[in-house]
């Protein structure tokens, strides 16, 4: 922007001897733009630290996606195991297989408990799922055929320690002197986990699965495997050649799949809160449309002079465009200042706890920011304000320095 209109846009923006009425407008709008900047970042901030909360609980117990063969069980563990863990970008791979069943203490007449029982390979589950970084008292590297591991809910429900006997029914049926009957297994308690979500910590279990291969005659083979990726963001990447180094009859599976409304409606919920909080910067740009109107009209006379004395309608127009946009970088500015080390703090910190009774796998409000978001909240009112500086700057710009003097 040339230093003309650089100048004369300061002086009317900062000048002290009369209009104070613009002035006003112009810092109320600045404000108003500054509000909606600081509602959006905190808004957009919020959404984004809870759905990274909820994607984090999900793969707290399971791997970033899980593999499994169309025909069932998967032929050849140990060389599709091997396969996959040579793939470039996997972190780690391990074996498991899934069940369902009823537990229950054997020294009780209490009712049993559903649970889903996972079975995992003791040397290669931790690389692949974080929820036994709480595991208590022992790691799952030492885990034993013969043991169990219950949600510390769970635990506590049936009031069991780590030592006890529980009686283990699996849902599936065998033949027996009475016709068909589940199969039913006695485990020891070998320790507890707690992953701060309950639909874990009160359902789940965790076995050998040496355990499980015997139970369901698989002849050594996993029914799936889980493969955690070197990040969540590298899924779609790592996912795909998996699949491709393993060949024809393997499909792959994650938690952002099997939960795609879940997050589809986070995403949802989080633009449709940004657009609500904007709906501010829009009012604050017919402050700034105003304030123009009433500066052109003020200044009247002082560009019929400009303008006699050879300066451009082109000029003046980018001279009040100059000033529209202005007023918008300001108020961007306070918001940015005032709402980007606002998140950082109170995520760092975490300042907002929230009750646990009420929401088990977020114990505070989480405020991530994301670059991006940061980069469309700022280019947002600096287009707003440029754009609503126009009308007012093309009636500036339309003015006839003859008429101008002559009315005054």
């Amino acid at each position: 922007m040339p230093l003309f209109e650089r100048t004369i846009a300061d002086r009317y923006l900062k000048t002290h001897r009369k209009g104070a009425f613009v002035r006003i407008m112009v810092i109320l709008t600045r404000f108003g733009t500054a509000l909606g900047v600081f509602a959006m970042v905190v808004t957009l901030a919020l959404m984004n630290g809870i759905r990274d909360e909820i994607q984090a609980t999900l793969y707290s117990a399971t791997a970033h996606f899980t593999v499994y063969h169309l025909a069932g069980d998967i032929p050849d563990t140990e060389g599709a195991l091997k396969t996959i863990q040579a793939v470039s970008g996997v972190q780690a791979a391990s074996p498991i297989r899934i069940e369902k069943g009823l537990l229950r203490r054997t020294d009780s007449d209490m009712p049993p408990e559903p649970v889903v029982i996972k079975a995992v390979d003791p040397a290669t589950a931790h690389g692949t799922s974080s929820i036994f970084d709480s595991m208590q008292p022992i790691p799952v590297e030492q885990l034993k055929e013969g043991e169990i591991i219950l949600g510390k809910e769970l635990a506590q429900r049936l009031s069991l320690k780590v030592g006890d006997t529980v009686a283990l029914a699996f849902f599936r049926l065998e033949l027996g002197l009475g016709g068909q009957q589940p199969k039913v297994a006695a485990f020891r308690v070998a320790g507890t986990f707690y992953s701060h979500s309950s639909e874990y910590d009160k359902a789940w279990a965790f076995i050998h699965l040496a355990d499980a291969m015997r139970i369901a005659r698989s002849d050594g083979r996993a029914e799936m495997i889980e493969v955690r990726a070197q990040s969540i963001d590298l899924i779609e990447k790592v996912k795909p050649r998996v699949l491709e180094v393993l060949g024809p009859g393997y499909m792959a599976t994650d938690l952002r799949e099997s939960n795609k409304t879940l997050f589809a409606a986070l995403a949802l919920e989080k633009w449709g809160f940004a657009a609500v909080f904007g709906l501010i910067v829009l009012v604050a740009a017919f402050n700034i449309v105003a304030s123009l109107v009433l500066l052109v009209t003020e200044k009247r006379r002082d560009l019929g002079v400009l303008l006699a004395l050879g300066a451009t309608p082109k000029q003046i127009q980018r001279l009040f465009e100059l000033q529209g946009l202005r007023i918008g970088v300001v108020g961007t500015a306070w918001g940015l200042g005032t709402s980007v080390p606002l998140c950082l703090i109170l995520d760092r910190f975490k300042l907002l706890k929230l009750p646990a009774a009420v929401y088990d796998f977020i114990t505070y409000m989480p405020f991530r920011l994301k670059l991006l978001d940061i980069v469309l909240v700022a280019v947002f009112p600096l287009l707003v304000s440029w754009l609503a500086a126009r009308y007012p700057a093309k009636k500036a710009a339309a003015l006839d320095p003859v008429d101008a003097l002559r009315a005054e």
